[in-house]
């Protein structure tokens, strides 16, 4: 599993639509279910039934869905914490 293609699926499992995901992450219909299908064939599972007014998650697709919001979530605020700390000045002020 690859950072990029959890961000596409979640932005499709969001837009419940390829191609509004495309639209939101500047990628073409295509490679946002190229890059789908490239993740279900890794994980072996089917994350979405795909019918003709969008997509609707499977179960599986349902838990990869909180998992990688909560995973995206704690990458947000440790990058937070990690600016936050080259920000603050380090050691001693003496005036």
């Amino acid at each position: 599993m690859d950072w990029d293609k959890l961000r596409v699926f979640q932005a499709a499992a969001e837009a419940g639509s390829f191609t509004h995901a495309g639209e939101r992450l500047h990628l073409s219909q295509s490679a946002v279910s190229r890059q789908i299908s490239s993740l279900e064939e890794s994980l072996n599972v089917a994350l979405f039934h795909r019918h003709a007014r969008g997509l609707i998650l499977t179960e599986q697709g349902e838990v990869l869905l909180s998992t990688t919001k909560d995973v995206f979530t704690k990458l947000s605020a440790t990058e937070a914490l990690i600016s936050e700390g080259r920000e603050r000045p380090k050691g001693n002020l003496r005036v």
